[in-house]
């Protein structure tokens, strides 16, 4: 028996160790059990482990990893799972490194997308996006991805059918024409929309829904999102008022254009701050607690003026006010 364990011993030290250059020049490790009486021949190309292969295959592959190395001298007969331990590491080592290679995608995704630019789920604004009325939720990450798309575009002086589109295109690269037909469909009749929607057989879920269906919920989406960050004004309706829920509370937006003038009240949940620009001039507010905010600017038809807010410090957001000519 003593016998026997010393020789495990010696075979689980032999696994672990590394290469010694100077005492190995040819690069093979020594064999212990060399020295060892064993009966019958051994053809050592016949009788290789296959796993032996499947590691040098991962050392091979894997040449910025460092091999866990454990010291198994004092290892008794029974002690097994330190071998079984180092084998997991190589497996986990392999694995991670073809995630890395060829990361999985989202089942929303065709190709890969970059979300390095897009918001942490922590931000003060998205609260918002749990209230959207939607037929089907949303995932998470993919509301904030076209979120993301809606903040860089509410406030430019795209028509809104170009922000529709722009807003979810990323998703859709291959299918732009049908893109187009639904967001047209979206903007004149959103209640048929989602009507067209109800009766097609809608899944429980974004993720069993059919491209077609995929494509008018995340313009469905887009749409609430840019409504919300957008006050219209114009003669005939001076006065427009915003919700946006937030992680402090409510934000509550009011625009009124009259007489050339611009007044836009902020009521806002927390400490913040609100800056209105126009073309050539801007007005700028701050309250140090949660406090009614008001800036004022002179307007006229035609005109679309931008409301920055931040709160908190946090990442601002900003809104577009549009003042049409009739």
């Amino acid at each position: 028996m003593n016998r026997d364990a010393e020789a495990i011993n010696q075979f689980l030290a032999w696994l672990t160790q590394l290469p010694d250059p100077a005492a190995t020049p040819s690069g093979n490790l020594s064999n212990p059990f060399a020295d060892l009486e064993l009966s019958g021949s051994v053809d050592s190309q016949a009788d290789r482990d296959p796993l032996d292969s499947e590691v040098e295959a991962m050392q091979a592959d894997l040449p910025e990893f460092d091999f866990y190395v454990e010291d198994v001298s004092s290892l008794q007969l029974g002690e097994l799972p330190a071998v079984q331990d180092r084998f997991q590491t190589i497996i986990k080592r392999r694995l991670r490194a073809e995630i890395e290679r060829n990361p999985p995608l989202f089942p929303w995704e065709s190709t890969l997308l970059d979300y390095e630019d897009q918001p942490v789920a922590s931000t003060c604004w998205n609260a918002q996006l749990q209230v959207l009325k939607l037929p089907v939720a949303l995932p998470e990450a993919l509301m904030l991805q076209i979120f993301a798309q809606c903040r860089q575009l509410a406030a430019s002086s795209l028509k809104q059918g170009v922000k529709l589109v722009q807003s979810v295109e990323s998703l859709f690269p291959a299918d732009l024409a049908n893109l187009n037909y639904w967001a047209g469909q979206v903007l004149m009749e959103p209640a048929r929309s989602s009507a067209t929607l109800s009766t097609a057989n809608l899944p429980d879920s974004y993720e069993q829904a059919n491209p077609t269906q995929q494509m008018v919920l995340s313009l469905l989406a887009a749409q609430q999102m840019l409504e919300a960050m957008t006050l219209e004004l114009s003669p005939l309706r001076p006065q427009m008022q915003r919700q946006w829920l937030t992680t402090s509370g409510e934000l509550v937006i009011q625009a009124d254009c009259q007489e050339g003038r611009l007044r836009v009240q902020a009521q806002m949940p927390s400490a913040g701050r609100l800056m209105l620009s126009g073309e050539a001039s801007q007005a700028a507010a701050v309250c140090a607690e949660a406090e009614l905010l008001t800036i004022e600017l002179s307007c006229q038809p035609g005109q679309t003026y931008s409301l920055e807010i931040a709160l908190d410090d946090a990442d601002s957001l900003t809104f577009a006010i549009a003042f049409g000519e009739d």
